[in-house]
């Protein structure tokens, strides 16, 4: 019953939010967020938790303002999702600038008849670039995705992203999936700042000044395959109502010891999103537990709500 519940009002705010016109949309969104940000008290203390320790030089008014400000972009992004399902790639496109580098990962990928892999983050809007990069010339992109909890709502969300071309596949089957992606041609994509257990390949890689629990997924695949390893954020601009997409070429070694040469891609990863949020840190999710993992025989500057955890776990 919980779960129809959620559905039921998962596709009445889809329905509401799509209709709306884009101003509409941005307005409500802002909000909303700011409505969440204000009962949200545990994630209140979550983002003030994770600003301290990365901007210790911030008043406490410079912190509520930022967080404020990003609980308002994660909002507009997320209805965001559900607004963009009635854009064509093209019209998508119409709200990106900067595309550039895109561009010429694109050209290079068709030059060498190779694939190539692209991360990105939580940052901004991840859905807009989805829809909007295959009007400039992308070919069909494989995304790694976490499985929602609600699998009605998953299933939903699944047939919208894919609904441009591209393929959603979950952790759990994503190896295979990629690979044979690569083989064609094609693009692979994954988010890089959510927590990976070390059972499920998650390493310990610094970020923002302390090591955070990172999938090396892509940077594998980049070492196993000799693709090129891309980094890619598709960050607001105009309070939303624009994107910039901005996109970096990680450098790979490839030495012969790929432990090495694949930790080391994965802290270039991280080390590209902490540039990112450091030039503008509004739109990340200050509010998730980034840190919610510390190595067992680690102490030092974690959050408190950090716990131990063992390499096997």
């Amino acid at each position: 019953m919980r779960a129809w519940l959620e559905y039921a009002a998962y596709r009445t705010v889809a329905a509401v939010i799509s209709a709306l016109p884009r101003r509409g949309m941005i307005w409500c969104a802002r909000r909303m967020g700011m409505g969440y940000y204000l009962v949200d008290r545990r994630g209140r203390h979550i983002a003030k938790e994770n600003l301290e320790r990365v901007f210790p030089d911030m008043t406490a008014e410079e912190r509520r303002s930022l967080m404020r400000r990003s609980y308002r972009l994660q909002a507009t992004a997320l209805a965001e999702a559900l607004w963009a399902r009635k854009l064509d790639p093209k019209q998508a496109a119409e709200y990106l600038d900067g595309p550039q580098n895109f561009l010429r990962a694109i050209e290079r990928a068709r030059a060498n008849n190779s694939g190539a892999l692209f991360a990105t983050a939580h940052y901004g809007s991840w859905e807009m670039a989805n829809i909007a990069t295959g009007a400039l010339g992308s070919p069909k992109t494989t995304i790694i995705a976490r499985e929602l909890p609600n699998a009605r709502i998953d299933r939903h969300m699944k047939a919208m992203r894919e609904r441009t071309g591209n393929e959603i596949v979950h952790r759990k089957n994503a190896l295979a999936s990629c690979l044979r992606a690569l083989k064609r041609g094609e693009f692979v994509a994954s988010v890089i700042d959510m927590t990976v257990l070390p059972n499920r390949g998650g390493q310990f890689v610094d970020f923002l000044g302390t090591p955070a629990l990172t999938s090396p997924a892509l940077p594998l695949l980049a070492v196993r395959t000799g693709m090129p390893l891309y980094f890619s954020v598709c960050e607001p601009i105009g309070h939303g109502m624009r994107y910039q997409l901005k996109t970096e070429e990680i450098q790979v070694e490839r030495t012969g010891d790929r432990d090495a040469d694949v930790a080391r891609a994965t802290l270039e990863l991280n080390r590209a999103l902490e540039r990112a949020i450091r030039r503008n840190p509004e739109p990340w999710i200050w509010n998730y537990k980034r840190w919610r993992w510390r190595p067992a025989e680690m102490n030092g500057a974690f959050p408190k709500y950090s716990s131990w955890i063992h390499d096997h776990w």
